[in-house]
C-alpha cells in the first residue's frame, strides 16, 4: 500500500505476464444488461456486502431494517485512518512549501503527528505506521527532487503516485453513489484495498465491487485488484499485497451477493443466522438475543 514510482512501474510489467480473460457481459459497463442490471433501486454499500461477518448476509438485512450495530474501536480503524491522513498530509506539505526536501519533510511530519492524535485511539500503533510512510516518501521526495526538475504538481504525483479513498459512483451496479477504494492507482490502473489481520476470500469481493463500479462510470476494463494486509506491532509495520485477478467466477460470486441482499431487503425476507457467527459481528448480540 506503500506505493512509489517504481512499485508501480513494477507492478505494471507483472501484470502484463497474467492472462486476461474476462467475459464482456460481467464487465461494468454492461449495466444495463443482465446479469450486471441491478433488479431494483436499492443502494448498498461494498463494505456491508465484504466484510465477511455472515455469510447469509443477515447483516445486511438487520441494517436496513433499522438495528443499530455495536461499534467497537478496531486497530484496523486506527491503521487505516493514519495511512489516509498522512499520505494525504505529505501532500499537502510537499504543496505547502517552496524547495522541501526528505529532511525537512520529516521534521513537518513530526509536528503533524500530534493533529492525528486529536481523532484516533491506538497512539503507539499510528506512530509506528507514521513513522514507516514518512520515511519512504521522504526518501522518494529526495529521489525525484535529485534526478528532475518538476513542477510541483508533477513532483507530487512521482512522490506518490495514487490516490487514497478513490471516490467512484456505484449506483449503476447497486451499490452507493460515493463509494471509496483504500487506493487508486490510475497510470495502471489498479485498486487496491487494504485490510488487518489475515487473509480472507471474501476481501476479494472488494476489490472486485469498486472495479466493476469503475467499469461502469468510466468504461476503462480493470482486469486486475491490489489486496494488502497491513499488520503493526510494536516497533515495525508488515506489508503482505498479492496480486488478484478479478475474474468471472469473482465477478458471478460478487453479483449473486449482491442479489441476495437486495431480494432479502425489498422483500423482506429475513435471511436467517449463518450455522457460524463472527465473534466480532457488531450485530452479534441482536442476533443471539433474537
Amino acid at each position: 500500500m506503500f506505493f512509489t514510482l517504481s512499485d508501480v512501474m513494477l507492478l505494471s510489467r507483472r501484470l502484463k505476464l497474467f492472462p486476461r480473460a474476462i467475459s464482456e457481459e460481467l464487465r461494468g459497463w454492461k449495466w444495463d444488461e443482465p446479469p450486471i442490471y441491478p433488479s431494483s433501486n436499492t443502494l448498498l454499500n461494498v463494505s456491508d456486502l465484504t466484510n465477511g461477518f455472515c455469510e447469509t448476509q443477515r447483516f445486511i438485512y438487520l441494517k436496513h431494517k433499522g438495528y443499530k450495530p455495536e461499534i467497537k474501536a478496531k486497530i484496523g480503524n486506527t491503521i487505516h485512518q493514519t495511512y489516509v491522513y498522512a499520505i494525504e498530509t505529505i501532500k499537502r506539505l510537499i504543496y505547502e512549501n517552496e524547495n522541501i526536501d526528505g529532511s525537512k519533510l520529516k521534521t513537518l511530519m513530526g509536528d503533524e503527528f500530534y493533529n492525528l492524535l486529536r481523532i484516533i485511539e491506538e497512539g503507539n500503533i499510528a506512530k509506528v505506521l507514521w513513522d514507516h510512510i514518512t520515511n519512504i516518501y521522504s526518501a522518494e521526495l529526495d529521489k525525484m527532487r535529485g534526478k528532475l526538475f518538476l513542477a510541483k504538481d508533477s513532483l507530487v504525483a512521482s512522490v506518490i503516485p495514487f490516490y487514497v479513498e478513490f471516490p467512484i459512483d456505484g449506483s449503476l451496479i447497486g451499490l452507493q453513489h460515493a463509494i471509496r477504494a483504500d487506493a487508486f492507482i490510475p497510470t495502471i490502473p489498479l485498486i487496491a484495498e487494504m485490510k488487518t489481520g489475515g487473509y480472507k476470500k471474501v476481501h476479494e469481493l472488494a476489490l472486485v465491487a469498486y472495479a466493476m463500479a469503475y467499469e461502469s462510470q468510466f468504461e476503462i476494463p480493470i482486469d486486475f485488484g491490489y489486496l494488502c494486509y497491513v499488520n503493526v506491532d510494536v516497533n515495525r509495520v508488515f506489508n503482505n499485497c498479492r496480486i488478484i485477478p478479478l475474474s468471472d467466477s469473482l465477478r458471478t460470486e460478487f453479483l449473486e451477493i449482491r442479489d441476495r441482499a437486495i431480494e432479502s431487503i425489498d422483500k423482506d425476507l429475513d435471511p436467517g443466522l449463518p450455522k457460524k457467527c463472527d465473534s466480532e459481528c457488531p450485530f452479534l448480540k441482536i442476533c443471539k438475543g433474537s
